[in-house]
C-alpha cells in the first residue's frame, strides 16, 4: 500500500482520503480557449489569495486556455495551450494528472479538449469528487455566455448548449452550490433547467448574472469565510465557518460582497456599474415559479385583451417599461413584469390573480439580489431573475429558434431541448398550455410547416 501510494504522488495523481475530507471542494471550470484566457487567471489570483489556505476549502482548477488571447505565465507557473488541471494555494498551482477521469490530461503534455463540451464539466466534477471528497460541492463556470449558449471554444468553433448540461451530464456529479461568471445567464428558463431532484445533472442553489458586465467580487466573499483559528482576513466580520456554511449562505455571502463591491467601485465611476446586478436563487424553488408561469400563461390565453396589452407592459411604450437586463433585448425581469400586470385595469381579473401568484413564488425562489441604479425600483430578494419575452415585432419570433423545446442544431451543437418550454405541454393539440405555447401562439405565424420554431401548440 505504501509503495502504492509514493507511485501515485510521484505521479501527480491525487488520492481520496475520507479522514481529509475538507467542508467544501470548489471546482471552477475555465473555459477559457477565447479572450477569456488572461481574465480568469487574474481573477483566480485575487480568490485563492482570499481564501488563504483555508484548510476548510479546497480550490481546484480545469482551465482550457487559447493561444491567441494570453501569455500569462506567473499565475499558474507558465505559459501553456490547451488543457491543464490544477490544486491552487495562496502563492503555488500544484498541476495535477486526470486520473481515470482525464487520462489524456497528464503532468508532462499539454491536450486539447473542447471547453463547449459538457461531458468535460461532468468528468471534472467527477474527478473533483474522487479526489477531493468534501460534504459539499461547489462548481464555478468562467466563460463567456449570451443566455443562449456559453463557453465559446475558439478551437472546436462551438458553444455549449445551455440544457446540454443535463442532457449529458448524470445526476451523480450534481453539486450543492453552482456558480456563473457567465454573462445574462440569470433567467428562469436556465435555472429550472438544472433544478435537483431530476434523474439528471443538478444544483440546490445557482448564482448567476441576468446582465452583461464584470465578474462579481469572489474574492471579498471568500475573504469572510474563515475556519476557527484560521488567519485574520483582511476584511472586518462577521465572519462564516466554511464547516457550517450552507449553499444558500455562500450565495447569499456572494450577493452581499457583490453588491458592496459594485458601491465602492460606483464612488469612483459610477457609469461602470450602474448596469449591473446578480441573484441567488434556490432551484428547489424553481418548479413552483414554473407553474405560477403557466398557470399565468393559460389565463392569459383566454382574456381577449391580454394578447394588445400584455406584449406591451415589457416596454418600451406608454403602457410600460420594464426592468430589461439585455437593453431592449428579451431578457425581461420576471417580478417587474408580473407586478405590472397585477396592477394593470385593462387586464381580466384572473390575469391580474395569477400574476400575484408568480409574485409570490418568485420572491421565494430568489434567495438575494442585488440591483444597481439603472434598474430603477430593483427590489432585493424580489427582482433579478428574467424570462425570455421578445419585443412583439413582426417577423421578430423567427430569431428565437434556440428558444425551443425541440431540437435546434446550430454550429454543430444541439442548443434546443429547453425543458422549461417542453414540461407542462401536449403538442398539436391546439390549447395552450405553458409560456412557450403563449409566446408561439402569439408571435408565430403559423403554417403548414409548423411555423417559424417547428412547433405546432
Amino acid at each position: 500500500m505504501n509503495l502504492l501510494l509514493s507511485a501515485l504522488l510521484v505521479l501527480g495523481t491525487p488520492t481520496p482520503s475520507k479522514a481529509a475530507e475538507r467542508p467544501w471542494t470548489i471546482l471552477v471550470y475555465g473555459g477559457a480557449d477565447n479572450n477569456a484566457d488572461g481574465p480568469v487567471l487574474f481573477f483566480l489570483d485575487q480568490v485563492r489569495k482570499a481564501i488563504d489556505d483555508d484548510p476548510g476549502i479546497e480550490l481546484l482548477l480545469l482551465v482550457d486556455r487559447s493561444e491567441k488571447f494570453s501569455d500569462d505565465a506567473t499565475i499558474l507557473g507558465e505559459d501553456f495551450t490547451g488543457a491543464r488541471l490544477y490544486r491552487l494555494r495562496k502563492d503555488s498551482a500544484e498541476r495535477l494528472s486526470g486520473g481515470e477521469q482525464f487520462p489524456e490530461l497528464t503532468l508532462t503534455e499539454d491536450a486539447e479538449i473542447d471547453s463547449a463540451d459538457p461531458d468535460n464539466v461532468g468528468r471534472f466534477i467527477a474527478w473533483g469528487k474522487a479526489h477531493y471528497p468534501a460534504q459539499r460541492y461547489g462548481v464555478l463556470i468562467y466563460s463567456h455566455a449570451n443566455g443562449e449558449t456559453m463557453c465559446p471554444d475558439e478551437e472546436s468553433q462551438r458553444d455549449m448548449g445551455i440544457p446540454e448540461l443535463t442532457q449529458v451530464v448524470a445526476a451523480r456529479e450534481s453539486v450543492d452550490f453552482l456558480a456563473l461568471e457567465l454573462c445574462n445567464m440569470g433567467g428562469i428558463e436556465i435555472a429550472y433547467q438544472w433544478r435537483p431532484g431530476t434523474a439528471r445533472f443538478g444544483a440546490d442553489v445557482l448564482l448567476a448574472i441576468p446582465n452583461a458586465g464584470p465578474p462579481l467580487d469572489w474574492d471579498r466573499a471568500f475573504a469572510r469565510i474563515r475556519s476557527p483559528g484560521h488567519t485574520a482576513s483582511p476584511l472586518s466580520g462577521p465572519f462564516l465557518d466554511p464547516a457550517t456554511m450552507t449553499a444558500a449562505d455562500f450565495g447569499k455571502l456572494v450577493i452581499e460582497e457583490g453588491q458592496r463591491g459594485r458601491e465602492l467601485a460606483a464612488g469612483e465611476r459610477p457609469e461602470r456599474s450602474a448596469h449591473e446586478a446578480a441573484a441567488c436563487y434556490d432551484l428547489r424553488e424553481s418548479e413552483h415559479v414554473k407553474r405560477a408561469v403557466d398557470t399565468l400563461a393559460v389565463a392569459l390565453a383566454a382574456d381577449e385583451s391580454a394578447r394588445d396589452v400584455f406584449p406591451e407592459m415589457r416596454g418600451p411604450g406608454p403602457i410600460g417599461n420594464c426592468m430589461n437586463y439585455d437593453g431592449e433585448g428579451p431578457f425581461v425581469d420576471l417580478y417587474d413584469l408580473c407586478h405590472r400586470a397585477a396592477e394593470c385595469d385593462a387586464l381580466g381579473d384572473d390575469v391580474r390573480a395569477r400574476s400575484r401568484d408568480v409574485l409570490a413564488a418568485v420572491d421565494a425562489f430568489i434567495v438575494a439580489s442585488f440591483g444597481m441604479s439603472a434598474y430603477q425600483g430593483f427590489e432585493g430578494g424580489k427582482n433579478g431573475v428574467f424570462i425570455v419575452l421578445p419585443a412583439d415585432t413582426p417577423g421578430r419570433w423567427k430569431n428565437f429558434r434556440w428558444y425551443t423545446p425541440l431540437a435546434h442544431e446550430e454550429r454543430g451543437k444541439d442548443l434546443g431541448h429547453w425543458s422549461f418550454l417542453a414540461d407542462g405541454a401536449t403538442p398539436g393539440n391546439g390549447k395552450v398550455e405553458n409560456w412557450f405555447e403563449l409566446l408561439d401562439c402569439w408571435f408565430d405565424a403559423a403554417d403548414d410547416a409548423g411555423g417559424a420554431n417547428g412547433y405546432r401548440y
